[in-house]
């Protein structure tokens, strides 16, 4: 694999980065999707991280991102979304592409890092609900939950550490939060990903009560990211998917068999898209199987690191110069992208 950087030898996260690289190449090769007249450069579908990636720094796209995308999308270039937030959070960003979809159809997306994969259509009456309810109809095409196991020692972790966890279920977020500092964060998570939490005081029983969670996410704040995310990975070590939040100020915990890019893998199966046909572009430590697993991986030019150590190829461009857009653009140039309806 070609990359655009490379890591010392020293770098422990590069290392297990390019250790991990090698299993994923394995899943990669042993794909058996049905076979395709494209050849695996033309490239059929892109898959798009939110955070740091599509979007700029004050958390929107550009009007140049939602135009160029539009067009993929009329030429019959798939156009996805795969992230770690909440379906309802990603939702506003679909709602404003506005892709046209057939009725039984609908906007690909992977949320929850991998947890849980839909296909989102508009709703011709959005619901009127305070706060205000998707505005879009879902269907869902796999999930897989924290065990409640995993879940219950999790939650007992992280109150013994002192923070306040998130937890994901249907469009919900619940939090448990007690102190100051556990409310300044959640605000803050809730003002990054335009969400508004359900806050319980019962030691998350009703939201146990409704089902278990797609995703838990530790707000631990920028001064703890490191020892948290160490002593969770050490805790739940073969329980647990721990994941270093991006950006690094909380940290994820999942079902042990997900990551985004075995729930983009899950996707492109649906679609009926071979992993080889696929771009997808990120910038953060859950991006690292999503960026291995597709036939081109990028990672955007302010990815961390160990995130750019495994690439196909880093991107000349950050999220605030519009990265994503302006390396596809280049892409068409070059006839690497697959237009169904040319």
């Amino acid at each position: 694999r070609m990359t655009a950087t490379t890591a010392t030898s020293n770098d422990p996260a590069a290392a297990a980065a390019k250790n991990d690289a090698i299993t994923l190449d394995e899943e990669k090769k042993s794909e058996s999707f049905s076979s395709s007249s494209y050849p695996s450069q033309n490239y059929r579908m892109v898959a798009l991280d939110l955070d740091g990636t599509l979007l700029g720094n004050d958390h929107q796209m550009s009007q140049a991102t939602v135009d160029y995308l539009r067009t993929l999308h009329k030429k019959g270039f798939i156009v996805s979304i795969a992230t770690g937030r909440t379906a309802s959070s990603a939702i506003e960003h679909i709602d404003r592409l506005d892709l046209p979809y057939s009725e039984g159809e609908g906007f690909p997306l992977v949320s929850a890092n991998g947890a849980l994969g839909l296909r989102v259509l508009k709703r011709s009456t959005p619901p009127c609900s305070v706060p205000p309810s998707p505005s879009m109809d879902t269907t869902e095409l796999f999930h897989e939950p924290v065990p409640q196991n995993v879940t219950i020692k999790a939650l007992n972790l992280a109150k013994k550490l002192g923070f306040v966890t998130n937890y994901y279920i249907g469009h919900d977020i619940y939090a448990n939060a007690t102190t100051p500092s556990h409310f300044t964060l959640a605000k803050k998570y809730g003002d990054l990903t335009n969400i508004h939490h359900v806050y319980c005081t019962d030691d998350y029983a009703a939201a146990m009560d409704r089902g278990l969670p797609s995703k838990l996410l530790v707000l631990c704040g920028n001064d703890h990211i490191d020892t948290t995310t160490a002593t969770l990975a050490q805790e739940l070590k073969g329980e647990a998917h721990v994941i270093r939040g991006s950006p690094p100020w909380f940290v994820e915990v999942l079902n042990i068999n997900v990551c985004k890019g075995f729930g983009f893998q899950k996707m492109c199966r649906s679609l009926g898209i071979k992993m080889e046909e696929s771009i997808t572009f990120g910038d953060g430590d859950n991006d690292i199987e999503f960026i291995q697993m597709a036939g081109k991986g990028f990672a955007m030019k302010n990815a961390r690191e160990n995130v750019k150590v495994i690439a196909d190829e880093v991107t000349e461009w950050t999220n605030e110069e519009d990265g994503v857009i302006r390396t596809l653009q280049r892409l068409e140039k070059e006839g690497l992208l697959h237009f169904s309806n040319n």
